[in-house]
């Protein structure tokens, strides 16, 4: 029997071996989170190792209203990071490194899943190395894979809540539903839209109604959402004591965006259905449909680094009848249609990067036998080729040339200095201005706890220490109302920066209100200013 091929260990430990030397080497040089997702981990993180417990001394959003900081964390993003950063800090010491540490080891398993998929699908070793390999060089993901974010938790915990709903159908066994049901807990906390794998189940048990023997649809679902509630539910309980309801006030909000600035909006409130539709149906639609092109993109450019696509989507085909591919399949399509259709501008700005990864371990894995049946369709019209032989060439070739262009974009991130016009700096020269600002901030001895306001709260109080609050994107007068419901006294402007802001940056407005009290610049050279607020003279001008 096919499945019987899994149970050699060796190569399961030499190609742990290689990811484990790939991680080190990819983590090593990154000295800080480098974007707001992992800041917000490591935040959060840093307060759970100090017993603080689920606080943060940041606003990064407003949806839930202007509570006060210190705030409870994780109303929008969820907790498995924060809770993974936070154990190891405990356990290594309050450092960027310790925060790691638990992201490089659940890093492992993605590659290692491929390879017991391969196995147990093919019962080919030559099959499973090249999915496990594929899996570890995966492209634009290769850079996140250590990062404090939910990138790596949600890719394990996913994938394999979407193995045991596959065996689960296969076995007949509510005890394996009971174990999904685990695993989708875990993925919903990682992720909002984790969610989707609970539809996974009861449209895989449908595709496979005529299998013998079947499962019973009651006992299969009523396992699942046992073991999901198990692990959800001291979850939903902390959120009913933080915000007085199982889910945190302010998620809903973020489905009635018009674009995605005003998911910073200060008067979340107006984020209603009603507004929503009165934006008009082809307003609505042609958002949805611009969403869809872009969540496409991802699974591209990002699932299947382009070149990949074709022999996957050959090799779902092909397999169409297990169940496991099956399960991947579902998943896949709810994912787009969700990201498009619902969660449409988060969708575009990150949200469906990161839901993908529960999708690369399934995605390479269908790549061998598409790739194989390619060779094959090519190899009939030309009678010259010897087909194995290409076979085993091409394999190795999409291998390599898998490794090249994941090496390639990691040191573009990292070493490869940005060209003319780039909008974002290498890696360990993110957010360096934030250092300087600090300085200034000292020189004019504002307190730690006053709040400062900039476009990144996270990255801020991980560089500076200080208590940072984000600045409104729908107008100036809401800049002002926020510093003043949260008594801050500076406001740091710089490239990425809300429109109302644009013409104060380049120098063509002033606003009574704001006075430059310091510059610095940041790692491309653009402008970065520290400005006062003075709450008694307000307005652009």
């Amino acid at each position: 029997m096919v499945e019987g091929a899994r149970l050699k260990w060796g190569p399961y430990a030499g190609l742990g071996l290689i990811v484990l030397a790939l991680r080190l080497v990819t983590a090593l040089p990154l000295e800080h989170a480098g974007y707001m997702d992992a800041s917000y981990t490591v935040h959060v993180g840093q307060n759970l190792a100090q017993g603080r417990g689920f606080v943060q001394d940041i606003v990064w959003n407003y949806l839930d209203g202007p509570l006060p900081i210190p705030q409870p964390s994780n109303s929008y993003w969820l907790p498995l990071p924060a809770m993974l950063a936070g154990f190891s800090m405990t356990l290594f010491g309050d450092s960027y490194r310790a925060a790691q540490v638990p992201f490089i080891l659940l890093s492992l398993v993605p590659p290692l899943l491929a390879f017991y998929l391969a196995r147990r699908i093919y019962g080919r070793d030559d099959y499973a190395w090249m999915a496990g390999l594929l899996t570890a060089f995966s492209g634009f993901y290769t850079i996140y894979w250590n990062s404090p974010d939910n990138f790596t938790p949600f890719a394990v915990t996913a994938g394999l809540a979407l193995l045991f709903l596959a065996k689960g159908v296969m076995q007949s066994s509510p005890g394996q539903f009971l174990v999904g049901g685990i695993f989708v807990g875990l993925s919903q906390l990682a992720r909002t839209d984790a969610i989707l794998l609970m539809g996974v189940a009861p449209i895989l048990m449908w595709v496979n109604r005529k299998r013998e023997p079947r499962v019973s649809i009651l006992r299969a679902l009523g396992a699942l959402i046992m073991g999901f509630l198990v692990v959800l539910g001291p979850w939903l309980l902390r959120n009913y004591l933080a915000f007085g309801s199982p889910l945190a006030p302010g998620g809903a909000r973020s489905l009635f965006l018009l674009n995605y600035d005003e998911f910073f909006s200060y008067d979340a409130a107006r984020l209603t259905l009603e507004r929503y539709l009165g934006w008009g149906i082809g307003n609505i639609l042609g958002s949805k449909f611009e969403a869809m092109g872009f969540v496409l993109s991802v699974l591209l450019f990002g699932v299947w680094q382009i070149f990949l696509a074709p022999f996957a989507a050959l090799g779902f085909w092909k397999m169409r009848e297990r169940v496991e591919l099956q399960a991947a399949l579902i998943y896949l399509a709810l994912l787009v249609t969700a990201m498009a259709f619902v969660f449409t501008f988060p969708a575009t700005h990150g949200s469906m990067f990161h839901s993908a990864t529960a999708l690369i371990v399934y995605g390479m894995v269908a790549v061998p036998p598409g790739l194989d049946a390619a060779i094959v369709w090519v190899g009939k019209r030309r009678k010259s080729w010897n087909v194995p032989q290409a076979q085993r060439f091409f394999r190795a070739g999409v291998v390599v040339l898998a490794v090249f262009f994941s090496l390639f974009l990691y040191a573009g991130g990292v070493w490869i200095l940005p060209g003319e016009g780039a909008t974002v700096p290498l890696w360990n020269a993110r957010d360096t201005e934030y250092v300087e600002i600090d300085r200034a901030l000292d020189a004019f001895g504002v307190r730690d706890d006053v709040p400062i306001m900039t476009v990144d709260p996270p990255s801020f109080v991980n560089r500076t220490g200080r208590h940072s609050i984000y600045m409104p994107t729908e107008s100036v007068d809401a800049i002002f109302q926020a510093a003043k419901q949260y008594d801050a006294e500076y406001l740091v402007l710089q490239y990425d920066k809300p429109a109302t802001m644009v013409a104060l940056y380049q120098g063509h407005a002033a606003i009574a209100g704001l006075e430059p009290v310091a510059m610095t610049a940041d790692a491309l050279g653009r402008p970065v200013t520290l400005f006062r607020i003075n709450q008694r003279e307000t307005g652009s001008k």
